[in-house]
C-alpha cells in the first residue's frame, strides 16, 4: 500500500466522526480489502533461540495466508519450520510442539518477510499459536500467539 493510502487509511481510523477522506476508487478497494482482511497478528516471543519479529495471518479471497513481516529474525538452525499449535505459547515445549500441530512448511529464510499459505479449510480457531521449531533436534525457537 502507498505511504498516501497509508496515511489516508490512518487518518480516517483515527480522526473524529465527522472527518471525510476520499481517495481514487482503486484505493478505496484495496484500502478496504487490506483493513479487512487480517485474521491474527502479533509478535514473536523467544523460547530457545534468537526470535523476533511480526507476523500476520491474512485472507486472501478463499485462502489464507502467513506473513512474516521485515523485521523477522531467527538464529540459524537445521529444520527449522513453521506450524500452528492447539497449544498456547506458555505451555508448549521442544518435545511437545508438533503435538496436534500441523506444519505450514520449511522456513524459507531467517531474515525477512516471507509468506506461507495455510492448508485449504482449516479453522483457525483450533489452533492457539504460531511456532517456529527444530523438528528433527525437537527444539522450539519461539512463537506468537494466536
Amino acid at each position: 500500500m502507498s505511504k498516501l493510502k497509508s496515511f489516508a487509511l490512518a487518518l480516517a481510523l483515527t480522526s473524529s466522526a465527522y472527518a471525510v477522506v476520499t481517495l481514487p476508487a482503486a484505493a478505496q478497494a484495496e484500502t478496504a480489502i487490506t483493513a479487512s482482511a487480517s485474521q491474527a497478528s502479533g509478535d514473536f516471543v523467544r523460547k530457545s533461540k534468537r526470535l523476533k519479529g511480526g507476523w500476520t495471518i491474512e485472507a486472501r479471497g478463499d485462502r489464507h495466508v502467513l506473513v512474516l513481516d521485515d523485521s523477522f529474525r531467527a538464529a540459524n538452525g537445521p529444520d527449522l519450520k513453521i506450524f500452528l499449535s492447539p497449544q498456547t505459547l506458555d505451555e508448549v515445549t521442544g518435545k511437545t510442539a508438533i503435538n496436534g500441530a500441523i506444519n505450514i512448511g520449511e522456513l524459507k529464510k531467517t531474515r525477512g518477510a516471507q509468506e506461507y499459505e495455510l492448508p485449504q479449510g482449516l479453522d483457525l480457531a483450533d489452533y492457539q499459536s504460531v511456532l517456529v521449531h527444530c523438528e528433527k533436534f525437537a527444539v522450539l525457537w519461539g512463537g506468537g500467539a494466536l
